[in-house]
Parts: C-alpha cells; sequence; structure tokens
C-alpha cells in the first residue's frame, strides 16, 4: 500500500504532467491572443487615423471643385447675359483679352446658336456644328436649368480631353437661343493631388452619379471617362451623402480606404483615398517585427515547457520505477518474519512493514509521519530511545529488548543502521526487529543443561563453583555458619567392576536421591564428577546441625540398594569444613573438605569427618 506521501506525490507528477502542456498551450495562446489582439488594436487605430485623414482631405477637396465650378460657372453665367444682351456682337476674345473670363483650367470659350452652329470661340472652331453634342441637347428641351457638365471627351478642335461646361441661351420670350460652352481641361480637377499627403498611390476622383469619372488621378497616371462606382457605394450614397469605405477599384486594382461626398446641389460626388498598403507599411513592419518575436518567443516557451515536460516524464518515469522497486521491496518486508521501519531524524516512522499489523496490531500506513512514543507507547519507546539516539548519531546499534507481541511477552533483537547522505549527515536509521524468544529459550536450556549434571540432575562442577562463590558472599554479609560437605561412595569402583558400568550409573543416581532426600531445598547438592558430591549448607547456627545432617546421610546410605534386582551394600564418607568470616576461596574450602574425607577414608569408611575452623 502506497503512503500517503506518495500517493500525493504520483498524483502530483500526475497533474504536473498533464498540466505542463495546458499551461504552455495557454501561456502561448494567451501570448498570441494578446499580440494578435494589441496588432489589431493598432491596425483599427491606423485604419481609423486614415479615414479621418481622408476624410479631411476629401472635403478640402471637395470644396477645391466647388470653387473651380462655381468660377466656370459664374463664366458662363456672364457670357450668356453678354450674349443675351448684345446676341452676336459678343466679343469672346476681347473678354479673354481683358481678363473678364480668366480661369485656370479654362481651355476655351465658344457660343452655339439653336442650330448648334459655332457662332463665337475664343479660338478655333468658328462654324462647326455641335448639334450632336450631349452637352447641347440637354439644353433644347429646356428641362436642364443652370450650367451642364458633360462627360470627359476628345475636342474636335485641339483633340484633346475636355469637359464641357453649358448653359442654355434663350430668347426674351423663352425660346431655345442656342448655348454657352466653356471648356475645361479635365486634369485641372486634379491638380488637388498631393503626393506627401495622399502617397504614391493615393486617388482623388470627380465622378458623376451617371458613375462616369470626369478627372481621377492616382500618383502620375489620369482616367478621364472611365465608369466607377459600385453598389455598396451607391447604398451609402443612399443612406448619406457623406462617408468613408474600403474597397478595390476597378480601374487599378489598388485597396484603398475612401472618404466621399456628394456635391451640394450638383449630381457629382468626390472621393479621396488612401492606399492600404501605404497607411498600413509602418503598421506591418511592426506586425512582422512583433510576429517574429512572438514566434521566437513561442519556440522557447515550446523549448521550456518541452523540456519542464520531458523533465516531469522522467520523474513520472523514475516514480514508477520507484513505486515497482517500493512495490518488490514491500513484497519482502511483509512476508519477513520481523518488524521493518525506517525512521527519519525527527524520529518519525517513514516506512512499516506488514508485520506490524501481525505482531503489534498496527496499520503500517496509518503510523508513516507519526513519532514513534505515539506508535509504540512511552514503555517501549523508552527502552528503545537511546538506542535510536545512537543510531542517528551514527552508530549501529544491536540490544535486547521484551515487547508484548500477540498478548505475550517476547523476546525481540533489535538492529538499528544509520542512512548516512553522501554529505555524511544521518537521514534517518533501519530497524530491523526479529523474535528470538525461542532462540533465548534454547539459549536457557543449554546454559541450564550446562550447569547440570546428566546422570544424576543436580547441578555439576560448574554450577557449584557459582554457588559456592554467592554462598561464601552470603555467609560474609550475613556472619552465619557455612558448612562444606564433600562426599564420596565407597569402593565404587568395586561395584563397577562387579557389576558393570549401567548398574554403577543406577547407584550414582538412587545415592543423589538420597542426599536430596536428607538436606533442606535451599541447600546445594552437586556432583563433582565420578563418585564425588559436595553439598553446601547455609544459614548455620552451630557446627551442631552439620553434624546432624553427615549422620543422617552416613545412616541413608546404610540401607540396602536395590539395583537390577540384586541388593547391594553401599557406604558413604564425608568430609565437612566450615566457614565464618573472612574472604575465603572456594578451592581452599573444597581443599579443607576434601582432606576430612581423607580422615574419614583412613578411619575406616562409612563415617564423617569435621575439618576444625
Amino acid at each position: 500500500m502506497l503512503s500517503a506521501q506518495a500517493r500525493f506525490r504520483r498524483r502530483s507528477l500526475a497533474w504536473i504532467g498533464w498540466a505542463l502542456p495546458a499551461i504552455g498551450v495557454m501561456v502561448i495562446a494567451f501570448m498570441w491572443a494578446f499580440v494578435l489582439h494589441s496588432l489589431a488594436a493598432e491596425r483599427a487605430r491606423v485604419v481609423a487615423d486614415a479615414y479621418a485623414k481622408a476624410r479631411s482631405l476629401n472635403r478640402a477637396f471637395e470644396e477645391y471643385t466647388e470653387r473651380a465650378l462655381s468660377q466656370l460657372d459664374q463664366i458662363s453665367n456672364f457670357v450668356a447675359y453678354g450674349v443675351e444682351q448684345r446676341g452676336r456682337d459678343v466679343d469672346l476674345p476681347g473678354l479673354l483679352r481683358r481678363g473678364l473670363v480668366t480661369q485656370p483650367g479654362l481651355v476655351a470659350l465658344y457660343v452655339a446658336d439653336a442650330d448648334g452652329n459655332v457662332i463665337a470661340s475664343t479660338g478655333q472652331g468658328l462654324g462647326l456644328n455641335v448639334a450632336d453634342r450631349e452637352h447641347f441637347k440637354v439644353h433644347v428641351d429646356g428641362k436642364t436649368p443652370g450650367l451642364y457638365i458633360s462627360k470627359p471627351l476628345v475636342s474636335r478642335v485641339s483633340q484633346a480631353w475636355t469637359v464641357q461646361l453649358s448653359r442654355r441661351l434663350q430668347t426674351p420670350q423663352g425660346a431655345f437661343a442656342g448655348v454657352v460652352v466653356v471648356l475645361t481641361d479635365p486634369s485641372y480637377f486634379t491638380r488637388f493631388y498631393d503626393e506627401q499627403q495622399l502617397g504614391r498611390e493615393g486617388v482623388i476622383s470627380f465622378v458623376g452619379l451617371d458613375w462616369t469619372v470626369r478627372a481621377r488621378r492616382s500618383g502620375d497616371r489620369l482616367w478621364f471617362g472611365e465608369t466607377a462606382g459600385n453598389n455598396f457605394l451607391i447604398h451609402e450614397l443612399a443612406r448619406a451623402s457623406e462617408g468613408t469605405y474600403s474597397a478595390t477599384s476597378r480601374l487599378d486594382g489598388v485597396p484603398r480606404l475612401l472618404a466621399y461626398k456628394q456635391l451640394a446641389d450638383r449630381p457629382f460626388v468626390v472621393f479621396t483615398g488612401l492606399a492600404e498598403s501605404e497607411v498600413l507599411a509602418e503598421h506591418e513592419a511592426r506586425r512582422r517585427d512583433e510576429l517574429a518575436v512572438a514566434g521566437v518567443a513561442t519556440a522557447v516557451l515550446l523549448a521550456i515547457f518541452g523540456a519542464l515536460s520531458a523533465l516531469v516524464q522522467r520523474l513520472r518515469r523514475s516514480e514508477r520505477q520507484r513505486h515497482i522497486a517500493d512495490r518488490r521491496l514491500r513484497e519482502v518486508t511483509d512476508n519477513l518474519p520481523a518488524l521493518v521501519a525506517y525512521i527519519d531524524t525527527a524520529q518519525c516512522f517513514q516506512f512499516c512493514n506488514a508485520t506490524f499489523h501481525s505482531w503489534l496490531g498496527l496499520d503500517p500506513a496509518a503510523q508513516v509521519g507519526r513519532h514513534m512514543v505515539e506508535v509504540l507507547g512511552p514503555a517501549m519507546y523508552e527502552a528503545r530511545r537511546a538506542a535510536v539516539e545512537r543510531a542517528l548519531a551514527g552508530e549501529r546499534v544491536e540490544f535486547d529488548v521484551e515487547t508484548p507481541v500477540r498478548g505475550e511477552i517476547r523476546c525481540l533483537h533489535n538492529v538499528y543502521i544509520p542512512d548516512p547522505a553522501r554529505d555524511g549527515r544521518i537521514r534517518g536509521l533501519y530497524a530491523l526487529s526479529s523474535d528470538v524468544s525461542a532462540q533465548k529459550a534454547v539459549e536457557r536450556q543449554l546454559a541450564a543443561l550446562a550447569r547440570v549434571d546428566a546422570l544424576t540432575g543436580l547441578p555439576n562442577r560448574h554450577a557449584l563453583n557459582e554457588r559456592l562463590h554467592e554462598a561464601l558472599a552470603r555467609a560474609e554479609r550475613s556472619g552465619d555458619l557455612l558448612a562444606l560437605m564433600f562426599l564420596d561412595v565407597d569402593r565404587f569402583k568395586d561395584i563397577n567392576d562387579r557389576f558393570g558400568h549401567g548398574t554403577g550409573d543406577r547407584v550414582l543416581k538412587e545415592f543423589a536421591d538420597r542426599l536430596r532426600g536428607s538436606v533442606r531445598s535451599t541447600d546445594t547438592v552437586a556432583r563433582m564428577g565420578g563418585d564425588e558430591f559436595v553439598i553446601v549448607l547455609e544459614g548455620l547456627g552451630t557446627d551442631v546441625e552439620p553434624t546432624a545432617v553427615a549422620q543422617k546421610i552416613v545412616a541413608q546410605m546404610n540401607r540396602p540398594f536395590e539395583v537390577d534386582g540384586q541388593v547391594l551394600v553401599v557406604t558413604t564418607s564425608i568430609g565437612v569444613a566450615f566457614h565464618r568470616h573472612g574472604n575465603l576461596d572456594p578451592a581452599a574450602l573444597l581443599a579443607r573438605a576434601d582432606g576430612a574425607l581423607y580422615a574419614a577414608k583412613t578411619a575406616g569408611r562409612n563415617t564423617f569427618q569435621l575439618s576444625l575452623l
């Protein structure tokens, strides 16, 4: 089972692995949206400024055109008045010479009678007939009052393009008497064009509502008489007499931002246009630069987020590999008959195997992040605290401690191994606790067996030495009398030789049983080896008590021994040594008792002798 920290780490990496590309896309999208929005806003501002400039220029162009037409109209009106007053005697060349009918752009003046014959002219053309010309025919029926501005046409005299402005002549009775015609160079209307203001591909145009161009200029190019206009413009004119729009000209194919205005009381429209390419040139240069910068930024962001995503993917792969390794480790540790844990420097568990549940009833995952005292309890923690501190100081520690496991006290062997970082700093410790209760029981059994005579079940020579040291120390402290009896079986070799070692062993066992029955339970009866035995009597008041015990033992041994269906006579000899005050080596006390035993043997056996203090 994954720890909460590991689950959080895996979920975080998974979320980051998904979120990083999304964030990258969002950042790039936001950047591009910002760049494109800024460029669009700038373009809209540039276009709005261009429209404002086009409107301003077009109003100036409209004023220029209106002024030129008004002046030409005044000339035609002046000449018409003179003709109507003087008839054919009007002196047009004289008027020009006197400057009465001068006007820039004026090419010629002529007067035609009711039949269309030119009767007066400032130049050539006398005698020509213009009855077929549109600017003549529109005045015949009297339905075209005032000034009429013709479509551009080629002069029959100069063979040059002209726009002919005509006015009706009539008799005092109102009958048609002919026309006065002012011939104008159509390029005159385009002299307003200023390249510094309009650019090389800007345009000005003077167009009739019949959509025939009277004069149009763009850069060095001039147009006269072409058909212009489009449905959008027609719609706009129906809606408002002045406005702006964008269009691509059918005449030169140049997209432009245009301002238009219909002339007051005249069926004409003037246009001023700025070429989009020139208006947006600086903007497009900035746009290319900003798009290039955005492109580079996009590449950098893609590289950064790509690198971060690759790093996260590597981390996720590492995390998956770590998870697999952790799972394998847990599969191993969970099946070990031992407590396995990792404890950090704050003495908090960071890993616990499943044995924590089976032995201690603790959920391993729930213990992660908890302090040892919370998990183990104060008593168990105190039993381990010093060892933990030593291990966290860098020392490998092994110790045994008794611990409640599954309702019974068990002996656990603990190994704490420090976990050093590369810089030598201890990051935590690995803890392994195994149940050695059975091993300890075996050790105790072996230790006990090492101190017990296998034949008689009495303490052996090794156990006697330990007990004798302890008894002498107690006697020294209390001041009580202590007696040591050294015994052997009289003529035991003869029994072995006559009846065999099996019988001899059974005699020794019976001998040991009778010795145990002759003393107190607090006294020590030990077999030294062979047929030699030792009895230690403690807490004696006088030497009378050991004497009585010796007599009792001699009497007990005089009773017949029934072994393997045979009745044997077995006796013993006893040497008794005493100790009351002072330090005495156990070997010295045994030597004194052995001397007394020798005296008993010399005295004829089946008796005891005392070694005086």
